[in-house]
Order: C-alpha cells, then sequence, then structure tokens
C-alpha cells in the first residue's frame, strides 16, 4: 500500500483492518532521544566537567541510553514496515534507507572535519571518510545507524525465523551480549571494528548493540506495553550496571568498545522511556513538536551537528552551565524544526 514503507527519519505504520494507522509511540519516544542526544552533545562541546561537575552526570547518563534507545526504535519500526512483509517487496527500501543513513554519516563526518579539525575540504579530507578509513567524531552513531540497516537487511529471513520460537529468540538475544568478552586489543581491521568491536577508534559495535534491535522487533510484534516480567527484566539489567559502579568507587564501565555492563545499563530506563511514549500516544492532546523530532530524527542529528561543530570553530573557548546548555538545546531545536517546516512545506509545493 502506497505511504506504508518507512525510514528512520519518517514515522511508521501498522496495519489495522486494511487501514494504515501511525504508532505515534516511537516517534515520542525518538523524539526524547534526540533532545538527549543534542544536549550531550552541547554539553561536551560548550561545557567543562570541571568547572560544571553536574554535567558529567547528564552526559553519562543520556550516553547511557540514547545509542541502545535509538537501536531498540529501529527494531520495533522495522518490524512494522518491513519484517511483515516479503522480502522482496522491502528489501530495496531497506538498502536505500541505509545508503541514506550513510549518506549522513558523510555530511556529519566531513562537517566535522572541516569545522573542528580545520581540514580544508579536498581530496585528503574527503576520501579518508567515504572509505571509512577516518571515523571522525561525534558522527560515529550515523554508520552504525546505517550499519544496523544493513545488517536486519541481510539477517532479515533468519530474524522472521527466530521472532516466533520465543524461547529461542531469547536465547540468541542473551547469547550475544556474550559478544562483549571479545578482546578488542586484538582486533585491528577498522571495519571489523565496525562490526565487533576495536579499541583504534571509538564506535558502536554491530553486533554488541543487536539485541535491542530484536528486542524492539520482539515488543512491535506482540505489541507488548507494561509487563512485569519486562519491568523487573530491565532492572535487573540496570542492577548489574549499578552493582558495576559501586564496585568500582563509580567509575564507569567501558563504553569505546562496550563493556556487558555498559550495554545492560540503559534497560530500565529505556523500558521507563518507551511507557512514557506510550502513555503519552494515548492521551487527547499531541505533543506535535516532539512527534517531529522522532518523526525526522537523523535530520535533526545531522542539522545539530553541523550547526554545533561550526559554532565550535567560532565560539572557541566559550564555557557554560547546565541551565544554558539546557536553553541552547531548546533553541537549536526550535530552529532546526523551523528548517524541516521550511522543507516540507517546499515539497508540498513542489
Amino acid at each position: 500500500m502506497k505511504g506504508c514503507s518507512a525510514v528512520y527519519e519518517q514515522s511508521f505504520f501498522s496495519r489495522e483492518g486494511g487501514k494504515c494507522l501511525r504508532d505515534d509511540a516511537m516517534d515520542y519516544m525518538k523524539g526524547l532521544l534526540v533532545i538527549g542526544m543534542v544536549y550531550t552533545h552541547i554539553m561536551q562541546f560548550f561545557s567543562d566537567v570541571d568547572i560544571y561537575p553536574t554535567t558529567i552526570f547528564s552526559i553519562e547518563l543520556f550516553n547511557l541510553i540514547t545509542f541502545s534507545g535509538f537501536i531498540f526504535c529501529f527494531g520495533y519500526v522495522n518490524e512494522l514496515a518491513y519484517y511483515r512483509k516479503r522480502f522482496s517487496d522491502v528489501y530495496m527500501r531497506m538498502l536505500v534507507t541505509s545508503l541514506k543513513t550513510l549518506v549522513t554519516f558523510y555530511i556529519s563526518g566531513l562537517a566535522y572535519q572541516i569545522y573542528v579539525n580545520s581540514m580544508p575540504l579536498d581530496s585528503n579530507t574527503i576520501v579518508p571518510v567515504l572509505l571509512i578509513q577516518e571515523i571522525p567524531g561525534w558522527s560515529e552513531f550515523l554508520l552504525s545507524f546505517s550499519l544496523i540497516m544493513l545488517m536486519g537487511l541481510i539477517l532479515f529471513p533468519i530474524i522472521n525465523w527466530l521472532k516466533v520460537r520465543k524461547i529461542l529468540f531469547w536465547l540468541v538475544t542473551f547469547t550475544l551480549l556474550f559478544s562483549t568478552f571479545i578482546n578488542y586489543s586484538m582486533i585491528d581491521s577498522p571495519y571489523l571494528g565496525l562490526l565487533i568491536g576495536t579499541e583504534l577508534f571509538p564506535t558502536f559495535p554491530v553486533i554488541q548493540y543487536l539485541p535491542f534491535y530484536l528486542i524492539g522487533i520482539y515488543f512491535a510484534k506482540y505489541r507488548i506495553i507494561f509487563k512485569w516480567k519486562y519491568v523487573i527484566g530491565s532492572i535487573v539489567g540496570t542492577a548489574v550496571f549499578t552493582l558495576y559502579l559501586i564496585r568500582n568507587e563509580g567509575q564507569l564501565p567501558m563504553r569505546f568498545p562496550p563493556s556487558i555492563y555498559w550495554i545492560v545499563g540503559s534497560t530500565f530506563c529505556l523500558y521507563i522511556y518507551y511507557l512514557i511514549s506510550k502513555f503519552v500516544k494515548k492521551q487527547k492532546y499531541e505533543l506535535a513538536l516532539l512527534k517531529g523530532m522522532g518523526k525526522n530524527a537523523l535530520f535533526y542529528l545531522v542539522m545539530s551537528n553541523i550547526f554545533i561543530f561550526s559554532l565550535d570553530n567560532v565560539l572557541g573557548t566559550k564555557i557554560i552551565g547546565p541551565w544554558y546548555c539546557l536553553l541552547f538545546t531548546f533553541v537549536l531545536l526550535l530552529l532546526i524544526s523551523f528548517l524541516n517546516s521550511i522543507s516540507t512545506y517546499t515539497k508540498r509545493r513542489t
């Protein structure tokens, strides 16, 4: 049915009675994740934990939650948009979506090289990024988004076979967590490092984060909202992370590449995000701005990166506190919303 295809930057639909119904809950959840990621990036660029020690808590909290949350949302979205259909009907759209996301990585990565690293826009700057020989800062998550989509395409028949075998599904999901015990120091290929992790550069390895993608698929397929067993399971995951903090005197577990404690640490917070999003969806009012951020998440993330990188080049050593960072975040998101509305209006006129 025309209009029912989905990509990350758009909302997605579920079929009910032959109609296309948009599930706004995932738009709201992605909107919350966008706010968290942009706020974190602004604090990392324009604040200083030595001057404002409280910022470290916010930065690490959103670091813990945000990427895993987006991967969960992508799994949820793709179950409704793709995995319920025949492979022959959707494989090209999945591939195109992956390539579009890769382009956003190129845009963000080159912006980082130009504005932050002050590199000229020439072949020496462009080619290493295009060939993924160099992963510019604050852009690696976009590359991982693209690879997750590509992995979802490659594993299409396996995922569809696995999701209807509940016990085996959870066994595979939990088994994937043990990929965090890989000896990362042995991975000297940047391309392999993108898949299973490496110490060569910061990355969000696909295999280690794949459980969130699978759980998103599972929640969408079985229409899971609130169930005590998932509440308890999510608490256990975050409790493991908390116990690690206690035993290590507040020292965070390894993030790049991720340890198992980092991977499971976000589970309870993400479940709360999910429940809040489902609750907001059921209300009579609509949070249009938040939903718009979720529907166009990639656009917001890329544009915010470009603005932040360019302002870093201009503002230099300007330092602001967490509340000014929050104000900065909302002003920037409002500006991007305005740009998005202009783009949408132009498309409708043409």
